[in-house]
């Protein structure tokens, strides 16, 4: 519990410290461009998104598992991984440069694409290195360079900004980012694992076999949060994919909440000889506790103050992206909500997680290939809802057969507090953005307190630091 705590706490801080920073140069970055420009932008960072996911065929997954549950194995992974990799790795490049010409994109979306491409060649590299690092629960030194990273690409697009340069520009911090991380990773993982190309054409079957089931995990879960803006630009012009991405950016900044969990938990449960001892389901219920007081006031404050918040972030050209952030937003709490159960799927029962999110993924798809032509980035909006919902519920009934906590026990004073907040939100809507934010917080936060429902103890033993 110390361990997971101490990861929770240092991926939390660096995810959050660099994730606004990132998140306000971004909102910067979409007002510099336009709808227009940032649409542009959108299907590049979409496709890069997409394929860092499918990259390693979810080789990394599958070799965090097995270097848990025996530490002895990551000479064994490790060469034979780095291998698996570059060759994906040179093959998703080639695919960068062959999608702009299928696609008839035109020659800027075509450049940039190439240096997503390359920067994702190199990260992709390094993706071996990480993995041994997670293995062994150091995530507090996976934050430091997740923080690094951020903050160079936050000022890569502040200037990118001042000197009014275009999205190829853009996009090359990723090449240099992807160069960075083989370089620090190399040098943080030497002492653990020296890493040579090495080749066991057994080994390197098993690592397919295994990981193409998380890589088929990954990648559904993806398509689901990406896709649409690719279907999008095929029947929309790009200066709707632009409002459409700058209502989903925040959902962007906010994956790093089930991000936490699903880091942190994976190589805990991994190693668990007995998923549902008293420990494991204590813990989860503390984490889904909290995960439900942040989630559930999240999405009645967004969803009441879109207009201000739209406005004050990305500025006049973005009245378009207030409905669909409206909706969008409650994506984010619905993930929060299955945030636990999700880990546990991806530990036990994976081929049963693959089903579902298949399934979900190809409604997902169908739908917004039907419905946008007609009714535009809304139709996305409300597809997204639905199919983490559609995961949520089948995710939490199949992950009880492994791991049973309160999933609702917890959902009363979060609620009640959110419905009281809102009311005073919607009161007082007429005032400042930024004293309405404060103020909500002051409500919910107080009603909660009052009721009992923060406690101090678990918060201690949630971020207790070893």
């Amino acid at each position: 519990m110390q361990i997971v705590g101490r990861n929770i706490f240092s991926l939390g801080l660096s995810r959050i410290t660099s994730g606004v920073i990132l998140f306000v140069v971004q909102t910067r970055l979409a007002s510099y461009l336009g709808p227009h420009g940032f649409g542009k932008l959108s299907v590049v960072l979409a496709f890069y998104t997409i394929f860092l996911l499918f990259v390693d065929l979810g080789i990394s997954r599958f070799a965090i598992k097995k270097i848990s549950e025996d530490k002895e194995a990551v000479h064994t992974y490790y060469g034979n991984f780095l291998l698996a990799q570059f060759i994906t790795a040179i093959f998703v490049f080639a695919l960068f440069l062959i999608i702009p010409r299928v696609m008839n994109y035109d020659t800027e979306i075509s450049r940039a694409m190439i240096y997503a491409g390359a920067g994702l060649l190199f990260t992709a590299i390094s993706i071996p290195a990480v993995a041994i690092m997670q293995a062994w629960q150091k995530i507090h030194i996976y934050a430091a360079v997740i923080f690094v990273e951020s903050l160079a690409k936050a000022a890569w697009f502040a200037y990118a900004i001042w000197a009014r340069y275009s999205i190829v520009f853009i996009m090359e911090i990723y090449l240099y980012v992807g160069i960075f991380d083989v370089i620090v990773w190399y040098f943080l993982t030497r002492r653990i694992a020296v890493p040579r190309l090495t080749f066991n054409s057994a080994v390197l079957k098993s690592m397919f076999v295994f990981g193409i089931p998380f890589a088929m995990l990954s990648g559904f879960e993806m398509l689901i949060a990406k896709i649409d803006v690719i279907i999008q630009k095929m029947f929309l012009p790009y200066a709707e994919v632009g409002l459409y991405s700058a209502a989903y950016r925040f959902l962007d900044f906010l994956t790093f909440l089930p991000a936490i969990i699903a880091i942190s938990l994976f190589p805990h449960f991994s190693g668990s000889d007995q998923l549902d001892s008293p420990e494991n389901v204590a813990m989860s219920e503390r984490l889904h506790r909290y995960l439900l007081a942040v989630g559930i006031p999240l999405g009645v404050g967004a969803t009441l103050l879109a207009g201000p918040i739209i406005m004050t972030l990305f500025g006049s050209g973005y009245e378009g992206s207030i409905m669909p952030f409206r909706v969008l937003i409650w994506s984010t709490v619905i993930t929060l909500f299955y945030a636990v159960p999700n880990v546990v799927m991806q530990v036990r029962s994976i081929r049963k997680a693959i089903v579902i999110l298949g399934s979900v993924t190809f409604f997902n798809i169908a739908a917004n290939w039907a419905l946008v032509p007609r009714y535009g980035i809304m139709a996305s909006a409300w597809l997204t809802v639905l199919s983490y919902i559609l995961v949520g519920v089948l995710y939490i009934a199949y992950s009880r057969k492994f791991l049973r906590f309160s999933i609702f026990g917890s959902a009363f004073w979060p609620i009640l507090a959110s419905v009281i907040m809102g009311a005073a939100l919607w009161i007082f809507r007429e005032w400042n953005l930024f004293i309405l934010g404060p103020l909500g917080i002051v409500i919910y936060f107080t009603i909660l307190r009052l009721a009992g429902f923060l406690n101090r103890e678990d918060i201690k033993s949630i971020l207790a630091r070893s």
